[in-house]
C-alpha cells in the first residue's frame, strides 16, 4: 500500500457524531477488568458502534478496528478485510498465492501478537458473518488470549459465544445495560433542544436510544401497535364500534355469518370497516378475512362480556360441529359447553391419535379446561405429553391412572412404548400380551406390533417378524392402510436383524407409498430416516439430505420423540462429508434431546457414534469415556449388547492391542446390521495384510462385502485407518471400490506402499524427533513437551494443553510462550520433513497432529507391547531407554512418566510369575537395572534364580543390598533376609 493511497472506512474507528452523548457509565465498565471478551448484542439503535468507538478512541494507543460489511460473509473477502485491519497498524508479510484462509487467519494473529501485544480489537457488526467466516474469526482470536476483544452486533450466531461465556472468557452487555438512563434520555434531549411534549413520549421508550433521537427530532409516533389499533377502531360509528367484538368469534367475515350467529352488527358494516382502513383482506364474494392483529383487539374487548363471550363462542361450536369438529372444540372450549366439548374431544383425538399428530394433540388437550374430566380424556392428555416431548408429567398421569385401574388399550400401549424407549423389552412384551389378554382385537392392534418389536428385540425375531406379516395381511384385507404401513414398519427391523435386505427394502418401499397416499407425514418420519441412510450407504447425499430434511421438519412439529433417532443418522452422515466438529456437536444435541424425552434405548447408539467421531477427532480421553458409558448401558441388554464388539475391536486397534481387536472384530462379522459386520471383515483383512502380501482372491472378497454400498460413505470414519490397505487392494484392482480410500496417489504395485509421513517422537531419555527420517531440531524444551503432548493425547484445546504444561496459568505471557512453541515446533517439523502442510494444525477449538502423519511416539511402543505379556517384553524393554522427559517437572510429565514406567515393570513382574523362564528371567535382570532399589523386582530376581542358579541369586542379592545402601542408604531389611535363607540363599 502506497502513502496515498486512501485508508479503506471499514478500519478506521469512526468520529464522533456531533450530537453524540458520551456514555461514560458504560465506558468505565468497558474498561474495568475482566474477561477477555465484550460483546454489546442487543437489537438495531442502542448505540453499540458508537460505544464501541467511544471507547477505541478513549484507548490512547493503537487500535485494530473492523467494521464488517455484506460482504464480509465471504471467506477471501473476510480475509482480505482482516488482512486490511492488521495493516492499518503496520507493515503485513505478503501470503503465498493459495494460502488456506485458515492458515491466513492465523498468520495474521501471530503477526499481531508478534509486533502489537496487548493491541485492542474493535469488530463491528457481526450479524454479517457466515457460518464459515464466524469460525475465522474465532480462528483469529484463539492465538490473542490475553488481548482485551469487543464485538458488537445484532446477533453473533456463527460465533461461540455461548461456549466463551461458559468458560469465563467473554462477558455480554444487552439492550438492558445499553438503554440510556432516565437522566442520559434528559442530558440528550436537551443537547438537541426538543421540545417539552417529547418527554411524554420517552417516557414510554424504557431508554431505547434511537427511539429517543426520533423523539428529540419531533417523531410523536404510536410506539404500541396494539394502540395504533385501537385508534384506528375509534374512528368508526358508534353502534358499529360497540357490536364488531362479537366478529372476533369468526375467522372470516360474512353478512351471512354474521345473521346465523345473531350479531348485533349494523347494516352495511363491511363496507364501513373497509372504509376505515383496518386490515382485513377481500377474499371474493363477499368474503374477507380479518388481520389477526385486529382479531386479538375485538377479542379483548369481548371478554369484557363474560356471558356474550361464551355464548358466542359456544353457538360458533355447533355451526362448525359438522364440518370443523377440532375448530369446534375450541370453540366449545371457550364457550364452556362442557358436554359438546366432551363429544367434539371423543371425535377428533382418536384420530389425532391414529395419525400421529401428537403435537397438534398436545396442544388442543392442554386448551380443555373441564371441571370433572372423564379418565379416558386424562389418558390421551398423558399420552399426548409424552409423545410431544413431556415424558415426565405424561408417565406420572398414566401410571396413576394404571393404578387406579382406568387403563385401556391406549394406555398399555403407551405404557410398553415406555418400556421400549428404555430397553426394557421383556416389562414391553409383558404390558403388551396383558393388554391383547384384556381388550378385544380391534382396539389392540397397536399392542400385536409392540409384542412384534418385543420379540424382535428378545432375539425370538422368526416370531416377531411372523406376527408382522400376519397383522400387515389383517389389515390390507380390511382396506386399513396406515395399519398395513405400521406392520410392513416393525416388519422392516425384523427383516433388518435377519440380513434380509431386500425383503427390507420391499417393506419400506410398501409402507412408504402407503403413507404417501394417505399425507401421513409424521407416520413416515421413522421410514424417511431409513429411506436417509439407505441413500447415504449408496453415497447419493443428495438425497439422504432431501429426507432427512423433511423427516426432522416434521419430527420437531409433529413427532419429537424421533428426533434423536434423525439427529443420529444426521450426524453419520455429516460424517461422510467430512464434517466430524458437526457430527459431534449433533451427537450432543441428540444426546440431550434423547435425555429430555426419557430414551434411554438410544443412548448407548448416540454413545458409540460419538466414540468414533471423538477418535477421528483425536480426543482420545472423551472418546474412551463415551466407549465406558456405552459399554456399561449394555451391560446385561441382550441383543442391544450386539451393538458393542465392532466398537471394542476398533477401540483395541486404536491401542494397538491387535489380538483383543482380532477377537472382537470377529465377533462383530457374526452381529447382525448392514455395516458394522462389512468395516469389521475389512480390519481383519488389514491384519492379514500386516502379515502376509494380500492376493486377488483377497480384493474380490472385498469386493464382494461392498456389494451395493459407497465405500467413501460406508467408511467415512476408517480414511485413515484402512488408507494402506485400500491402497494394497488398489494396487491388485485399480477399479476396487477401495480406491476411493487411497486417493490419486495409490501405487501401482502391490502391497501397502503409501508414503505416509514419518514422524517419530522418542521422549524416552534424551529427546529425539525425526520428521521423514530427518532429524528435526526444537530449541524450545517447551515445543518438545507440547509434540510429547499431542502425540501421547492425540489432540487438545489450548487450554487443555496449558493446564498441563503451565500448571493452569492463565498469564498471558504463558499464552504467549505457548504460541511460540507451536509455531516453532511446527517450522522445526516442516523444515527438516520438506513437509508442504501444516504438521501442528489448529482447526478452531483443538491442535493435533496432521492426520496424514504415521507417528511413533516410544512411550506409545512401551506400553503398547508391554500390554502383549511375556511376547512384547523384550521390545518394550528395548524401547524404554530412560525417563519420560527428564527435564519435564510439570504434574502430567511426572504422571506420565510413572504411568509408563509403572506398565512396563509391571508386565515384567506378571510375566515372571505366569511364564517363568529364560525370556522372563533376561526381563527381570533388565528391570532390576532400571529399578536398582525396587523390592519386589529384586526378590522377584532372586527368588526366580534360587532354583538353577544359587549363585546367581546370591550375586543379585549382592547387588540389590550395594544399590541400596547407595541409593537410599538403608541396609535390606532383617525380614526379607530371614524369608531368603528360609528359602536357600546361603547368606552369611
Amino acid at each position: 500500500m502506497t502513502a496515498s493511497a486512501p485508508v479503506h472506512p471499514s478500519v478506521v474507528v469512526p468520529r464522533p457524531l456531533r450530537t453524540e452523548l458520551g456514555r461514560s457509565a458504560l465506558l468505565t465498565t468497558l474498561a474495568a477488568p475482566g474477561p477477555e471478551v465484550v460483546a454489546l448484542l442487543a437489537p438495531s439503535g442502542y448505540g453499540k458502534t458508537t460505544l464501541l468507538a467511544q471507547h477505541a478512541r478513549a484507548l490512547g494507543r493503537e487500535a485494530l478496528w473492523l467494521s464488517l460489511s455484506a460482504s464480509d460473509s465471504e471467506v477471501e473477502f473476510f480475509v482480505a478485510s482482516l488482512t486490511r485491519a492488521v495493516r492499518r497498524l503496520g507493515p503485513v508479510p505478503e501470503l503465498a498465492a493459495g494460502t488456506a484462509p485458515e492458515r491466513a487467519a492465523d498468520a495474521l494473529a501471530g503477526h499481531l501478537l508478534d509486533h502489537w501485544p496487548g493491541v485492542g480489537l474493535y469488530i463491528d457488526r457481526t450479524e454479517l458473518l457466515s457460518p464459515l467466516t464466524g469460525q475465522l474469526l474465532a480462528l483469529f482470536l484463539e492465538p490473542l488470549r490475553g488481548t482485551r476483544v469487543f464485538l458488537s452486533g445484532v446477533a453473533m450466531d456463527t460465533l461461540p459465544l455461548a461456549r466463551w461465556t461458559a468458560a469465563g472468557q467473554a462477558t455480554v452487555l444487552g439492550a438492558a445495560q445499553l438503554a440510556f438512563s432516565a437522566l442520559e434520555s434528559e442530558a440528550f434531549l436537551q443537547a438537541r433542544g426538543a421540545a417539552q411534549e417529547a418527554q411524554a413520549v420517552v417516557a414510554a421508550l424504557e431508554g431505547w436510544p434511537a427511539g429517543v433521537a426520533l423523539a428529540a427530532g419531533g417523531a410523536h409516533t404510536t410506539l404500541d401497535p396494539s394502540d395504533l389499533m385501537r385508534e384506528a377502531l375509534n374512528v368508526l360509528p358508534g353502534a358499529l364500534r360497540s357490536g364488531l367484538p362479537e366478529a372476533s368469534v369468526l375467522s372470516e367475515w360474512h353478512d351471512d355469518l354474521v345473521r346465523e350467529l345473531g350479531l348485533q352488527l349494523p347494516g352495511g358494516w363491511l363496507d364501513t370497516v373497509r372504509r376505515a382502513g383496518l386490515p382485513v383482506t377481500p377474499l371474493g364474494r363477499g368474503w374477507y378475512r380479518p388481520h389477526g392483529l385486529l382479531l386479538g383487539t375485538l377479542e379483548a374487548q369481548l371478554r369484557r362480556d363474560p356471558a356474550r363471550f361464551e355464548a358466542l363462542h359456544a353457538a360458533q361450536a355447533r355451526r362448525l360441529a359438522a364440518t370443523d369438529p377440532l375448530g369446534a372444540l375450541g370453540h366449545a372450549t371457550l364457550g364452556q359447553a362442557h358436554t359438546l366439548t366432551l363429544e367434539l374431544a371423543a371425535q377428533v383425538l382418536p384420530r389425532l391419535k391414529d395419525r400421529g399428530e401428537f403435537s397438534l394433540m398436545h396442544a388442543t388437550l392442554e386448551g380443555l379446561r373441564l371441571p370433572d374430566e372423564p379418565a379416558w380424556l386424562r389418558e390421551y392428555r398423558a399420552v399426548a405429553r409424552i409423545e410431544a416431548g413431556q415424558p415426565g408429567a405424561g408417565e406420572t398421569e398414566l401410571r396413576a391412572l394404571h393404578a387406579e385401574g382406568q387403563t385401556t388399550a391406549l394406555g398399555f400401549t403407551s405404557l410398553a412404548l415406555l418400556a421400549t424407549r428404555r430397553g426394557e423389552f421383556a416389562e414391553q412384551l409383558r404390558l403388551a400380551e396383558l393388554g391383547l389378554a384384556l381388550f378385544p382385537p380391534e382396539q389392540t392392534r397397536s399392542l400385536t406390533l409392540q409384542r412384534a418389536v418385543a420379540l424382535i428385540s428378545l432375539g425370538q425375531v422368526h416370531d416377531g417378524l411372523r406376527v408382522c406379516e400376519a397383522a400387515a395381511a389383517e389389515a390390507r384385507a380390511r382396506g386399513a392402510p396406515l395399519d398395513e404401513a405400521a406392520a410392513l414398519t416393525m416388519s422392516q427391523y425384523a427383516h433388518q436383524m435377519l440380513g434380509q435386505w431386500p425383503e427390507r427394502a420391499q417393506a419400506v418401499a410398501r409402507a412408504s407409498a402407503l403413507l404417501q397416499e394417505q399425507r401421513q407425514g409424521a407416520r413416515a418420519v421413522p421410514l424417511l430416516n431409513i429411506l436417509a441412510e439407505e441413500a447415504l450407504l449408496r453415497g447419493e447425499q443428495a438425497q439422504a439430505h432431501t429426507h432427512l430434511a423433511e423427516a426432522l421438519e416434521v419430527a420437531r412439529r409433529s413427532s419429537p420423540v424421533m428426533e434423536p433417532q434423525l439427529l443420529l443418522t444426521r450426524s453419520q452422515q455429516e460424517a461422510a462429508a467430512g464434517d466430524l466438529k458437526g457430527a459431534q456437536a449433533t451427537l450432543d444435541t441428540a444426546l440431550d434431546t434423547a435425555g429430555r424425552l426419557r430414551l434411554d434405548v438410544l443412548r448407548p447408539f448416540l454413545r458409540l457414534a460419538q466414540f468414533e467421531v471423538l477418535l477421528n477427532l483425536g480426543a482420545a480421553d472423551e472418546a474412551e469415556a463415551a466407549y465406558q458409558d456405552a459399554a456399561a448401558l449394555l451391560s446385561g441388554s441382550g441383543r442391544q449388547a450386539a451393538l458393542l464388539p465392532f466398537a471394542s475391536g476398533l477401540r483395541a486397534w486404536t491401542r494397538g492391542e491387535w489380538a483383543l481387536a482380532q477377537s472382537a472384530l470377529t465377533e462383530a462379522t457374526q452381529q447382525p446390521g448392514r455395516t458394522q459386520p462389512v468395516r469389521a471383515q475389512l480390519y481383519l483383512l488389514d491384519l492379514e495384510r500386516r502379515q502376509r502380501p494380500l492376493t486377488a482372491a483377497d480384493a474380490q472378497h472385498a469386493r464382494a462385502w461392498l456389494l451395493g454400498l459407497n465405500a467413501g460413505a460406508l467408511l467415512a470414519l476408517d480414511r485413515v485407518a484402512l488408507a494402506p490397505l485400500a491402497a494394497s487392494l488398489s494396487a491388485l484392482d485399480p477399479g476396487h471400490p477401495l480406491a476411493v480410500l487411497a486417493g490419486d496417489a495409490a501405487p501401482p504395485t502391490p502391497g501397502p506402499l503409501l508414503a505416509y509421513p514419518q514422524l517419530d517422537v522418542r521422549a524416552l531419555g534424551r529427546v529425539q524427533v525425526t520428521a521423514s527420517g530427518q532429524a528435526a531440531r526444537l530449541p524450545l524444551a517447551k515445543s518438545a513437551e507440547v509434540l510429547v503432548w499431542l502425540a501421547w493425547h492425540g489432540a487438545g484445546s489450548s487450554a487443555e494443553i496449558m493446564n498441563d504444561l503451565w500448571d493452569g496459568s492463565r498469564q498471558s505471557k504463558h499464552h504467549e510462550y505457548f504460541r511460540v512453541a507451536v509455531r516453532r515446533l511446527r517450522a522445526a517439523l516442516t523444515q527438516a520433513g520438506g513437509w508442504t502442510f501444516d504438521p501442528v494444525p489448529y482447526d478452531g477449538q483443538r491442535y493435533r497432529l496432521h492426520p496424514d502423519l504415521q507417528v511413533t511416539l516410544d512411550a506409545r511402543t512401551v506400553m503398547t507391547e508391554a500390554a502383549r505379556g511375556v511376547d512384547g517384553l523384550t521390545a518394550a524393554l528395548d524401547a524404554y531407554s530412560g525417563d519420560l522427559l527428564p527435564g519435564a517437572e510439570g504434574e502430567w510429565a511426572l504422571r506420565l512418566r510413572q504411568e509408563v514406567r509403572a506398565a512396563l515393570l509391571d508386565a515384567v513382574m506378571d510375566a515372571a510369575r505366569a511364564h517363568p523362564g529364560e525370556q522372563s528371567l533376561g526381563a527381570l535382570r533388565r528391570a532390576a537395572l532400571l529399578e536398582p532399589a525396587a523390592e519386589d523386582i529384586n526378590l522377584t530376581l532372586i527368588e526366580t534364580l534360587l532354583p538353577g542358579q544359587p549363585q546367581g541369586a546370591l550375586a543379585a542379592f549382592r547387588t540389590y543390598a550395594r544399590q541400596l545402601r547407595a541409593l537410599v542408604d538403608e541396609d535390606v531389611p532383617e525380614a526379607l533376609v530371614r524369608r531368603l535363607r528360609g528359602l536357600g540363599l546361603p547368606l552369611p
